[in-house]
């Protein structure tokens, strides 16, 4: 088979930055803030592009002879996850900073209110209270290119992570025979 690893992870990584565009930009679009906030931070939490690349790293191990060394397979996922960062980072920059400016603080009032219930919920104390509140209403009300790109930064440490979790797992090499 011919070395397609960085093609797949390409492509790979545009579907999946794809779906995330999709789902931004539809949920803010038909939406109200609240319910931006709520849709995203479920989507956050689901695995949606880690799925994909789990099932694509099986089908390329299978088109393989039913080996795939680790190199390989880190080079496919974590090509598909810096594209998918990129992505990623782009949109909400355009989302953020220049479709609809206000965002930020709209997310941060949300923000406020969602810890504040959630903080009395579980008895913390005013002085708590206080503290998230005003560490909270400190962040910045815009969204700067500087955020968005120490954003990626972060993203991509933490998908490197993901790509070798993925790579262990879809890895398969050559049987060697015990020798005496």
């Amino acid at each position: 088979m011919e070395n397609n690893n960085i093609k797949q992870g390409l492509t790979y990584g545009i579907v999946g930055g794809l779906i995330f565009l999709v789902l931004l930009f539809g949920v803010w679009a038909v939406g109200s803030v609240e319910n931006f906030v709520a849709v995203t931070g479920v989507t956050t939490f689901i695995p949606y592009l880690f799925i994909i690349l789990l099932v694509v790293g099986f089908k390329l191990r299978k088109d393989n002879g039913g080996l795939y060394s680790f190199k390989d397979a880190l080079q496919f996922t974590f090509v598909a996850y810096v594209v998918f960062a990129v992505m990623e980072a782009v949109g909400n920059y355009v989302l953020f900073a220049i479709v609809d400016p206000d965002m930020t603080a709209k997310v941060l009032e949300i923000s406020v209110t969602k810890t504040l219930q959630m903080m009395e919920k579980f008895g913390a104390s005013e002085a708590q209270i206080d503290e998230a509140v005003k560490r909270i209403q400190a962040e910045p009300k815009v969204t700067s290119f500087k955020q968005v790109f120490l954003g990626l930064g972060m993203s991509l440490v933490l998908n490197f992570v993901k790509a070798l979790i993925l790579s262990v797992i879809v890895k398969k090499n050559e049987e060697v025979p015990e020798q005496i």
